[in-house]
């Protein structure tokens, strides 16, 4: 799976927005600029792209690399003063991220 497929991917199935109406390389881009609103989205986008040394959005991306760009969102998270807000998207994020690997891991013995 591409970077910009599993971002796709959890903009679509987590019910807060990741791209914020943008495709992926726009949205990346602003994070990376530090012009994206919001401040959760651009660490999700940067921290996973980064922990897989992607190159470009259709650079391949992992699991453990992606659950890796999350470390930190994922401790703060659930600090016993986080936000029960954040508690609970980043726990969504997750589970979700969990399932898009599920997911192409399941395509991928169909398809063998």
């Amino acid at each position: 799976m591409t970077y910009a497929e599993l971002m796709e991917f959890l903009d679509s199935h987590v019910s807060f927005s990741l791209l914020h109406s943008q495709d992926v390389d726009s949205a990346l881009s602003a994070a990376e600029a530090g012009t994206l609103e919001d401040p959760l989205a651009s660490e999700v986008l940067t921290g996973i792209y980064r922990a897989n040394a992607c190159s470009a959005p259709d650079s391949e991306v992992t699991r453990a690399d992606s659950f890796s760009g999350l470390a930190a969102l994922r401790l703060r998270s659930q600090a016993d003063d986080a936000d029960a807000q954040l508690f609970r998207q980043v726990l969504q994020l997750s589970q979700t991220l969990d399932r898009a690997f599920d997911e192409e891991t399941l395509r991928q013995k169909k398809g063998a």
